[in-house]
C-alpha cells in the first residue's frame, strides 16, 4: 500500500508543479511538460504491458519528456542545436525500445533491448554535460536560476542511468530511492517560482530605496540589486541627439537584450539586462522606478549636452587652427608671392627706359588683379558669397539647379534662420550633393529643408548604391563635426544597394 501511494505522490508532485507553472508563466512550456511527466509516470506503473503499442509508447515516453523539460529550463525552449539533438535522441530511444518490445520475436529486437543501458547512459550523460557546461558559462543571474535545478537534475539523471545496470546485476535497489531522486526536480522548480514571487516583493522596496534623504544608490545600482543582475545597465533617451546615453552622457549601443521604458508614449530609457531575467518582473521594476528614471534621464541628458559641447568646442578649436594654417598657407603661397612679384616688377620698371617701363607696369597691374582674384577665392572659402547675397533659400536652389542627377527640392524655411545655421545647412547640402555626384551613381536625389519646433531639419536622400561611411569619410566626418559644433545631430543611413539617407537637425530659434 505504501509503494502505490508513493508512486501516486510522485505523479501528483509533477502534475501540481506543472499546473502552478502553467498558471504563473502561461507562455512557458515547462509547466505542460511536467504535467506530461507526471501522467506518464503514473501510467507507466499502472498500465499492463499487454496493452496496445501506442498506449505503451505513451507510458514509456516520460523519461524523454523529463529530459526535454530539464534542457529547456528555464525558458521552455531548446535554443541550441546540441540540446535539440540530445532531446531528439531521448525520444528516438523511447521509440526504438517501444518498437523492439512490440516485435520482440524479430532477430534485431534483442540487440535493441540489450543496447538500452548504453543508450540511456549516453543520453543521460549528454544531458548532464550540457547542463554543467551551460552553468559554467552562465552569468551570475543565470546561475541563480539554474543552480537548484541543476543539482536536482544531476541527482535524478545519475539515479536513472545507474538504475538499469544495477537491476541487471541482480541487485534490487529500493524504488523509493529513484522516486526521491525524481521528486527533487519539481520541488526545485517550485522553489524557483517561489523565489520569483519573493523577487516581486522586493520591487516594492525600490521606491523606498530611491526616495528620501537616505538614498545612496542610483537607479542602475538599485535595479541591478533588485533583479539580481550585476551586469544590468540603464541607458537614457536623448531626443535632441536621437540616441541613448548612460548616466554620464556617453553614447550606449543597444547590443544586448534590452527592455524599453516609456512614460506617456515617450521613450525614457532602456534596461540592458541578462536574457534569463523574467520580463514581467523587469516591467514591474521599471514601472516602480518610472519617476526616478525620468529624473535621472534629465540628468543624463544634461551631461550628454555638456559632453557634446566640450567635444564640439575641442573640434571647433582644432578646425579653427587648421583653418588658420590653411589661410596662412594660401596667403603665403598665393597672394604674398604675387604681391612680391608685382613689387619686383615695379622696381625693375624704375631702372629701364620709359617704353620698357610701361610694359613692366602693365605686367605688375595684371599681377595685382590676379592677386585680387586669389583674395576673393580665399574669402569665398570662408563664407559663400551666394549665401550672403540670396540667403539660404536662393543658395540651395542654385546648388540643386546645377547638380546632377536631377534634384527634387522642398523648402519650408522659417522666417528667420541664424547665420551659423544657414551656413551649416548650406554646406550640408553642398557636401551631400557632391557625394551623390561623385560616388552614389544615383538616378534621383531629394532634398528637403524644413523648420519646425525651433529646429531646422535638412534631409538629403538618393537611390544610389549606398555604402557611405560617416566615420571614415573625411567629407561626412567634417560635416558631422560642423553640425555638432552648432549643437545639432547628424544621422546617415546607407546600406549597400539601398541608397543613402542623410538627416541633420540643427537648433534654430523660432
Amino acid at each position: 500500500m505504501l509503494l502505490p501511494s508513493a508512486m501516486l505522490a510522485v505523479s501528483a508532485v509533477y502534475v501540481i508543479a506543472g499546473v502552478i507553472g502553467r498558471r504563473v508563466q502561461p507562455r512557458n512550456r515547462i509547466g505542460p511538460l511536467f504535467v506530461l511527466v507526471g501522467v506518464g509516470w503514473l501510467l507507466d506503473y499502472t498500465v499492463d504491458d499487454d496493452g496496445s503499442f501506442l498506449l505503451l509508447l505513451v507510458c514509456k515516453v516520460w523519461p524523454a519528456v523529463l529530459g526535454h523539460a530539464l534542457l529547456a529550463f528555464p525558458t521552455g525552449r531548446l535554443r541550441t542545436w546540441p540540446r535539440r539533438l540530445v532531446v531528439a535522441s531521448g525520444y528516438a530511444e523511447t521509440l526504438a525500445l517501444g518498437v523492439a518490445f512490440e516485435f520482440e520475436r524479430q532477430p534485431w529486437a534483442a540487440a535493441v533491448v540489450d543496447a538500452e543501458t548504453p543508450m540511456t547512459a549516453f543520453v543521460g550523460i549528454s544531458m548532464l554535460g550540457l547542463q554543467l557546461h551551460r552553468w559554467r558559462v552562465s552569468s551570475m543571474a543565470q546561475r541563480r536560476t539554474l543552480t537548484a535545478m541543476l543539482g536536482a537534475a544531476a541527482v535524478a539523471i545519475i539515479a536513472f542511468v545507474v538504475w538499469e545496470p544495477v537491476e541487471r546485476a541482480g541487485l534490487q535497489p529500493p524504488l523509493v530511492v529513484l522516486m526521491l531522486a525524481l521528486s527533487g526536480i519539481p520541488f526545485a522548480y517550485l522553489a524557483g517560482l517561489l523565489r520569483r514571487r519573493m523577487d516581486r516583493g522586493e520591487v516594492a522596496d525600490l521606491v523606498v530605496r530611491l526616495s528620501g534623504d537616505s538614498r545612496r544608490d542610483g537607479v542602475q545600482e538599485a535595479l541591478a540589486a533588485t533583479l539580481h543582475d550585476p551586469s544590468l545597465r540603464v541607458a537614457y533617451w536623448v531626443a535632441e541627439q536621437e540616441r541613448y546615453v548612460d548616466v554620464d552622457g556617453r553614447p550606449v549601443a543597444l547590443d544586448s537584450v534590452h527592455t524599453r521604458v516609456d512614460r506617456g508614449g515617450v521613450p525614457v530609457a532602456v534596461l540592458l539586462h541578462d536574457p534569463v531575467l523574467d520580463l514581467e518582473l523587469v516591467d514591474a521594476a521599471c514601472a516602480a522606478v518610472g519617476l526616478a528614471l525620468e529624473n535621472e534621464r534629465l540628468t543624463a541628458e544634461l551631461r550628454a549636452k555638456v559632453r557634446q559641447l566640450a567635444e564640439s568646442r575641442a573640434k571647433v578649436l582644432r578646425a579653427a587652427e587648421e583653418g588658420r594654417r590653411r589661410l596662412e598657407r594660401d596667403l603665403h603661397d598665393g597672394v604674398q608671392q604675387r604681391l612680391l612679384s608685382a613689387v619686383m616688377t615695379l622696381g625693375l620698371a624704375e631702372t629701364v627706359p620709359p617704353d620698357r617701363a610701361r610694359a613692366l607696369a602693365a605686367e605688375a597691374k595684371q599681377a595685382v588683379l590676379a592677386t585680387i582674384d586669389d583674395v576673393r577665392a580665399v574669402c569665398q572659402g570662408i563664407h559663400p558669397p551666394v549665401l550672403a547675397e540670396r540667403g539660404l533659400h536662393g543658395a540651395v536652389r542654385e546648388l540643386t539647379a546645377l547638380a546632377e542627377p536631377r534634384v527634387d527640392l522642398t523648402l519650408d524655411l522659417p522666417e528667420a534662420v541664424p547665420p551659423l545655421v544657414e551656413t551649416t545647412a548650406y554646406y550640408v547640402v553642398a557636401e551631400a550633393l557632391a557625394n551623390v555626384t561623385k560616388h552614389a551613381e544615383a538616378s534621383r536625389t531629394r532634398v528637403v529643408i524644413s523648420g519646425r519646433d525651433g529646429r531646422l531639419v535638412v534631409e538629403v536622400d538618393d537611390d544610389g548604391r549606398g555604402g557611405a561611411d560617416p566615420v571614415h569619410g573625411s567629407g561626412l566626418r567634417g560635416l558631422s563635426e560642423r553640425v555638432e559644433a552648432n549643437g545639432g545631430t547628424m544621422r546617415v543611413v546607407s546600406a549597400a544597394e539601398t541608397g543613402t539617407r542623410l538627416r541633420v537637425v540643427l537648433p534654430c530659434g523660432s
